[in-house]
């Protein structure tokens, strides 16, 4: 999985592409395209059944990928983790000439485009790197992708079994404007999107009153990730890391996005995330003097 971090930027997309978008019935989700500043990305849209609140966006979500099927078929899997709210889980048949485009611009350009759209058409757009990890998948799975003869009843076949057992536990979507190509082009229907935040919810990752509001926000999910492990009895150091790994990346984007000073307050009034800051601290000093051994 890989870390996805909210920004606000100008949009610029395929508008019958949004129109349909908006008329298919939620949740739902859409593979297209989207231009920020000249430069076209791949785009993944979803549009849940519920508000997702600032305070769970705020802090971005997590990003996975698979290849599911067997030896005669194969769909591409992907799971959007929003921490502490739900997770969206959508299968895509890579025998499909837009998904394959866009999955060339994603693994060509590196970067990719997320836009959140809920019941009240608030819209929160993400613009992330692919993570290494996410990445190496995608391109290990590209040539099979590509080859890909996956028939329209294979693919139900695929989403009849995934809904009997999601993994990762959570909602499956329905897979909608993926027929029309013209959706790819832009420039032949253009959409200009200018959010705002004061206006649909979106959060600047560059404006200073968004760095408070994410740093609040990642601030009290780690602390209250602590608190409810201490609370199960987990009050070995090591124990506690190991529960806390996967919450290594939301702690170092609490970092990027926060300075000496910043950090110190928060920890001042989240005991949670102190003890975690602080367990950090004396397994980076153990490493830098050799008491911590770290194996090559």
């Amino acid at each position: 999985m890989s870390n996805v971090y909210p920004l606000l930027p100008k949009l610029t997309v395929h508008r019958q592409f949004i129109d349909d978008f908006l008329a298919a019935r939620a949740p739902c989700f859409a593979l297209g395209m989207i231009e920020e500043r000249k430069q076209k990305l791949g785009l993944l849209a979803l549009r849940p059944d519920k508000i997702i609140p600032p305070e769970i966006t705020a802090p971005g979500f997590n990003f996975g990928h698979s290849l599911l099927g067997n030896a005669h078929y194969e769909v591409v899997h992907f799971a959007f983790e929003f921490y502490g709210f739900d997770t969206y889980n959508v299968l895509i048949n890579p025998n499909n000439p837009l998904a394959q485009a866009v999955l060339d611009n994603m693994i060509e350009s590196g970067e990719y485009f997320f836009l959140a759209i809920g019941p009240n058409q608030s819209v929160t757009a993400f613009r992330s790197e692919i993570g290494k990890e996410t990445l190496a998948g995608i391109t290990d799975n590209l040539a099979r992708i590509k080859r890909s003869i996956t028939s329209d009843a294979q693919y139900q076949q695929a989403l009849s079994q995934f809904q009997k057992r999601p993994l990762p536990p959570g909602q499956l979507l329905s897979w909608v404007c993926r027929d029309n190509l013209g959706y790819l082009d832009i420039a032949s229907d253009p959409l200009e999107m200018t959010p705002a935040a004061d206006r649909d919810g979106t959060i600047s990752a560059g404006d200073n009153t968004s760095r408070v509001s994410q740093r609040r926000a990642l601030a009290e999910l780690l602390d209250g990730k602590v608190n409810e492990l201490i609370r199960a009895g987990i009050t070995d150091d090591f124990t506690l890391l190991s529960h806390m790994a996967s919450d290594m990346p939301l702690f170092k984007r609490l970092m990027d996005i926060s300075n000496g000073d910043g950090m110190n307050d928060l920890c001042a009034v989240h005991p949670g995330l102190y003890r975690f800051a602080k367990l950090l601290e004396r397994i980076a000093a153990g490493i830098q003097s050799g008491e911590i051994e770290v194996p090559r």
